[in-house]
């Protein structure tokens, strides 16, 4: 079991990325995959490409090194705290605007990119939940993500592609044992909760401590809508994406992958 080691307790951008490169992801494996489906769309090192949910880095810092030209954005503080220290570790000079979807068009041109990713599951949350409190609405969840959708599309040159993933249907409710925390002299087990209520279509994902007295030490607790593969489908072409078509890739084994063209 893997041991992950921390000064203090922390938070979920440092988690994630921790879960990317030791647990989730073959790093070189999947960026390799990316540049493949790049050349089969016709991206290179100089079409416009933004990231616009890229949290601490992954593979934008991979593909920067490699020469490719990436607008970087995340909501998160935290996240973009990480992503700065990833990227001093990568020697790549890539800077992360904290923007929400909504205001790329303040920041961004429009009719600007060639490629745009919203990966790592991100997406889910336009839908407004995030806190465990939220109550969800499918009416205002759909307008939500049909908005975003509609914002990712304007940024976009006509004949661009996005790249878009969410978690697979068919995802099993879960009490996943992650590995071990070790903060200072302290050793916690790290677990994963999810649990999908499919009568009021939420979904509901936690990750916490346990430390050996069974003491629970809550990390992260988020709440979304339980959006299906096809409602994505539908809203994308909603907003006027068209060549739909979900792709496979070997090494993302969590999410399922949606390309879509302007």
């Amino acid at each position: 079991m893997k041991t992950f080691i921390y000064d203090k307790k922390p938070n979920i951008s440092e988690l994630w990325d921790d879960c990317i490169y030791e647990l989730i992801y073959d790093s070189k494996k999947y960026v390799a995959e990316v540049e493949h489906l790049f050349k089969d769309f016709g991206v290179n090192k100089k079409s416009k490409i933004i990231d616009v949910s890229v949290g601490s880095g992954f593979p934008a810092l991979e593909l920067t090194k490699k020469g490719y030209s990436i607008d970087c954005m995340d909501i998160s503080e935290d996240a973009i705290k990480v992503f700065n220290k990833k990227a001093n570790e990568f020697d790549v000079n890539l800077e992360c605007k904290k923007l929400s979807w909504l205001e790329m068009p303040k920041y961004y041109k429009k009719d600007n990119y060639d490629f745009l990713f919203c990966r790592g599951n991100s997406f889910i949350y336009a839908s407004g939940g995030w806190d465990s409190e939220v109550k969800l609405d499918r009416k205002i969840a759909l307008k939500n993500y049909e908005k975003t959708l509609k914002t990712f599309y304007d940024s976009m040159k006509s004949g661009g592609w996005i790249y878009i993933d969410k978690f697979k249907d068919n995802e099993k409710d879960c009490k996943k044992l992650v590995g071990q925390v070790k903060i200072k002299n302290k050793i916690y087990d790290w677990y994963l909760y999810r649990n999908t209520i499919k009568k009021i279509k939420k979904r509901e994902a936690k990750m916490l401590l346990i430390d050996k007295s069974g003491k629970e030490i809550p990390l992260v607790e988020f709440t979304t809508y339980l959006l299906t593969l096809k409602e994505l489908i539908q809203l994308m072409g909603k907003v006027g994406f068209k060549d739909i078509k979900k792709v496979n890739f070997k090494s993302e084994v969590e999410f399922d992958i949606l390309i879509a063209n302007k």
